[in-house]
Formats: structure tokens, C-alpha cells, sequence
């Protein structure tokens, strides 16, 4: 499962409480009255997100007997790209009433309309005219369950108001209210010695290093149409079925099916449940290849391929590859707002595919719209032999690391184009770079590389010039570049249908340009 558990790295003050507020007391001849104060809300940066506080939690009514209660609206608003942000809300401050201060805590994720009434009431006990207040909270029922409560002791400078409380913040801003009551507490004592005292503070949020309480309730995963229990979250050949699936306080499933992880989302309390069902996954390559015929042997590379020969297999560096051959016309897709061949299959399952165009346009088809730019490979070639590679040192046959060195000029025409055309479109999570992009820098048998002065034949050509036997497999790690974007290679276009210097305008590569 994936656990987004991102830590506070500041305490910020934020709300308010009240600020110089004496209190009543329990017998006699004087009123005393409330002077609370107010402050704005503030902002705070916690992590990549904005955490916004707004409202007070106070005591700023008049005349404010043994027995009064206030209500106070706490709104927080976490903004960012869905980070999970554990906090606490506490209380700092003076107090040096002798009375204990009770509160009790609601939460919402809606903004309610509830309201504290309060009545003066007076009595004679024992000779001596007491006053006192009698409250009520309206439309409380609709704050649901108290999650959290306790007292504020004389001399306290510290109280953890809510603990361990969780936001999960999004691009809109999510939104979660707190409902704060707070009593002066009638209490069978002569409270004659909280006149004078106060009542100072504000309301700050606090560093959280508290993990998700979350339990999975029950697995379920998809056999023939139907959902069985399991014990075990499923690794491979499923993925969650997000609508099905539930978690309580208002949690949601999210699915990485580029990691094959479970994320929860609005995480704001502990003690979350979730029920996983499982989908069984049907791959885009598993559909094609049950709708092709799917040939036995190899085929001769000695000769054009210029009629449907359908799909053929070869071992590339992952396993088994399934590649097209020929004047095929079921190898069309459409992604990303374009058309698109598909190469072959590669053998992680994976589909490699070649550009082209707006429309599906027919084998041989002339048209400018099936090409993406015209660039020369590299603009240093004459300066020598290093400059055939993908990214190249100069004088080294191959860059120290794999997909290091200085980038050919094809490979920033295509990478421009790729963030344009795919990742500006939010897609990139769609497009794998395992499978690699070959630049086989091998030498033919017979000779020895040198930075220049020599004249030597790669095995590339000796393999399909010479032998006729093209490869799929790339026999060097430097050689295989892991992004996400490359070029055909000659072999793929001699298993496609392509003879080097002869010609083939009917297979599906020729676009007549």
C-alpha cells in the first residue's frame, strides 16, 4: 500500500483565542465582563502545500457568569497536489483561573450552522445571591460524534487540543471544520478567587509524526466474473477496481498502476477500514495478440516483404517479442491525439509503436503529416566515429554510463517534441522506458575500433548486409537507452519487411516521403 507520510517541519501560529478576558464569579454583587479578542487567519508552507487556518476559539462575550458556553468555528484548508500531512492542534497560552476550563471537539467536512444560547439565572444560597448561566448548543446533533475533549488547569501553558488529526491536501483545497465548545464550569465551590484571572493564548498547529491508522478489512479479487476473498493483496495481473472499493471516515482508494500501488486519499482521522477488490488486468498486447496469427519459424530476411505476412516472434533483451512483418493493416493506434504503428510487442508485455500522423493513413500513403521533423543525426559526424551514438564522448566508442554524454542532435528534436506532444498532455505515466531504445555500437568481426583514422564496418552492418540474421536483443548495457522516446532500429525496420538496398514500397513502414 502505498502511504503518502509527509512530517511538519514548522509550528505556525494561526487562530486566536482570547486575549485578557476576566471572569465572573460565582457569588455576589459584581458582573465582571468578557473583553475577547479576534484575529485573522494565517498561512503556513508544510511540505508543498499551503495549510490555511481561519476562525477563533474565545471567550468574548459580556458578562460571563459560572456555567457559560461559547462555540467557535475552526476552518482549515490544505492546497497542493495530494499530500498527506500529519498534525496536531494545540493551545499555548496563560491561564490563571483556579477554575478548570472544559472543551469538546467536533469535526466536519462541511461548514455547519450551530450556535451557542446562553441564560442568566440567579439563586440565594445561604443568605448570599449567586449568579450563574444555563447553555445550550443549537443544531449540535449535526456535528456528529465528539472526537476529542478535556480540561484547561490553572497555570497550564500547553494543551493538545486534537491529536494525531490528518489532511490529505488537493489542487481545490480540502476543506475540514472544527467545532470547538468551551465552558467556565458552575461548580459547587465559591469560585470568588477566578476574579482578576485571565485566559491567553492562541491556537497553533504542531508537528505530527504519527503514521495512518489504517487496517484492510477484506480482499477480494475477480475469477471468472466473480469475486472471491483472498489473503493476500494481489502482486501482479490484477489492479484495484477504485469504484468498488471503500474505506470508512470518508477515505478513497486511488490505483498506481505504474507501481502496482494501492494510495488512500483524505486521510483526516485514524482508525480508517478498507474492502480491496481486485479487477484481473487484460492487457492491450494480450487483445492483439489473441486477434493475429502468430507465425512459426523465421522468416527470410533476404527478401521484401511486401504482402500481410502478420506477426512473427524473436527474444529481445525481456523475453519473447512479437513483431509485425510486412503490408499489415491491423497495427494501427491511436493515442495521445494521433495514429500510431505498432512495431512489435516487446517482451514485457510492453508495445513499442512508430509515429504516424493526424489520420490513419494507408501503407505508402505520401503525406508530410507522417513525420514529426527532418534533423540530421548528429551535426559533428565528419569529426568522427563516436558521433553515431545516441549520446557520445568524444573519443570514447561509447559514453562512460549508460544514457550519458552529450545528447545527438536527433535526440533533442525527439525529446522537445516528446515533452510537448506527451507529457504536456499529463500522459507521460502511460509510456514505460524499460524496454529500451538500442544504439548497437559493436564492431563487425575482423576489425578494432579507434577514435579516428581507420575505417571500420559496425556489426550492425554485418549483420543485415552480410548475414541477413537482424536481432532484437541489445548485447551491451550502454548501448540500451532507458527512455521513453527513441528511434527505430535497422534491424526492426529488416523484421518489418526492409532489405538494405532493396527497395520496398508496400510494407507498413514506407511512407513515400
Amino acid at each position: 500500500m502505498k502511504e503518502k507520510n509527509k512530517k511538519l517541519i514548522i509550528v505556525v501560529a494561526s487562530l486566536l483565542v482570547v486575549i485578557g478576558v476576566s471572569f465572573a464569579y460565582f457569588a455576589a454583587t459584581t458582573i465582571f465582563s468578557g473583553n475577547g479578542a479576534s484575529v485573522s487567519g494565517t498561512t503556513a508552507i508544510i511540505g508543498g502545500s499551503e495549510l490555511k487556518v481561519e476562525g477563533s476559539l474565545s471567550f468574548n462575550d459580556l458578562d460571563i457568569y459560572p456555567g457559560h458556553s461559547n462555540v467557535s468555528s475552526i476552518k482549515l484548508t490544505a492546497t497542493g497536489e495530494n499530500e498527506f500531512i500529519p498534525y496536531n492542534i494545540i493551545w499555548e497560552g496563560t491561564n490563571t483561573l483556579n477554575t478548570s476550563l472544559n472543551y469538546t471537539v467536533y469535526k466536519t467536512d462541511t461548514s455547519m450552522n450551530v450556535s451557542a444560547s446562553c441564560d442568566k439565572r440567579q439563586e440565594v444560597v445561604d443568605g448570599a445571591l449567586r449568579y450563574y448561566e444555563e447553555c445550550s448548543i443549537s443544531n449540535v446533533d449535526s456535528l456528529g460524534s465528539i472526537i476529542a475533549s478535556g480540561t484547561i488547569h490553572t497555570n497550564e501553558t500547553k494543551v493538545t487540543l486534537i491529536p494525531d488529526e490528518f489532511i490529505t491536501s488537493s489542487e481545490e483545497g480540502e476543506e475540514v471544520y472544527y467545532y470547538v465548545v468551551l465552558e467556565y464550569p458552575n461548580i459547587d465551590e465559591n469560585q470568588n478567587s477566578d476574579i482578576g484571572g485571565t485566559f491567553t493564548g492562541e491556537v497553533t498547529i504542531e508537528e505530527n509524526d504519527a503514521s495512518p491508522d489504517i487496517t484492510i478489512i477484506g480482499t477480494y479479487i475477480e475469477e471468472d466474473g466473480n469475486y472471491k476473498e483472498t489473503s493476500n493483496i494481489p502482486s501482479e495481473g490484477y489492479e484495484l477496481n477504485t469504484e468498488k472499493s471503500t474505506c470508512s471516515n470518508k477515505a478513497t482508494l486511488g490505483w498506481d498502476s505504474s507501481n502496482n500501488r494501492v494510495y488512500v486519499e483524505n486521510l483526516n482521522t485514524s482508525g480508517t477500514e478498507c474492502t480491496l477488490y481486485y479487477d484481473e488486468v487484460v492487457l492491450a498486447s494480450d487483445i492483439i495478440l489473441a486477434n493475429s496469427t502468430i507465425n512459426d519459424g523465421t522468416p527470410d530476411f533476404s527478401q521484401v516483404a511486401t504482402t500481410d505476412e502478420g506477426v512473427w516472434t524473436a527474444e529481445d533483451n525481456l523475453g519473447t517479442s512479437y513483431y509485425f512483418r510486412g503490408a499489415v493493416t491491423n497495427n494501427y493506434v491511436q493515442f495521445a491525439g494521433y495514429y500510431w504503428r505498432i512495431i512489435r510487442i516487446n517482451g514485457d508485455g510492453s508495445i513499442r509503436m512508430i509515429y504516424d500522423g493526424t489520420a490513419a493513413h494507408a501503407n505508402g500513403e505520401s503525406s508530410a503529416d507522417r513525420q514529426i521533423d527532418t534533423s540530421v543525426f548528429n551535426n559533428r559526424y565528419s569529426y568522427g566515429s563516436y558521433y553515431v551514438g545516441y549520446t557520445y564522448e568524444e573519443n570514447l566508442q561509447r559514453p562512460s554510463t549508460q544514457n550519458g554524454g552529450t545528447a545527438s542532435a536527433i535526440k533533442g528534436v525527439l525529446d522537445r517534441w516528446y515533452t510537448t506532444i506527451i507529457t504536456d498532455q499529463g500522459l507521460d505515466d502511460r509510456v514505460v522506458s524499460t524496454p529500451g531504445f538500442c544504439n548497437d555500437r559493436n564492431i563487425a568481426s575482423g576489425y578494432n575500433w579507434v577514435a579516428s583514422g581507420t575505417t571500420f564496418d559496425y556489426a550492425a552492418k554485418e549483420r543485415l548486409y552480410t548475414n541477413k540474421t537482424p536481432t532484437l536483443k541489445c548485447s551491451n548495457t550502454i548501448d540500451l537507452y532507458t527512455t521513453k522516446v527513441g528511434l527505430i532500429t535497422a534491424d526492426e525496420v529488416s523484421m518489418a519487411g526492409g532489405v538494405y538496398t532493396t527497395r520496398n514500397n508496400d510494407y507498413y513502414l514506407y511512407m513515400s516521403l
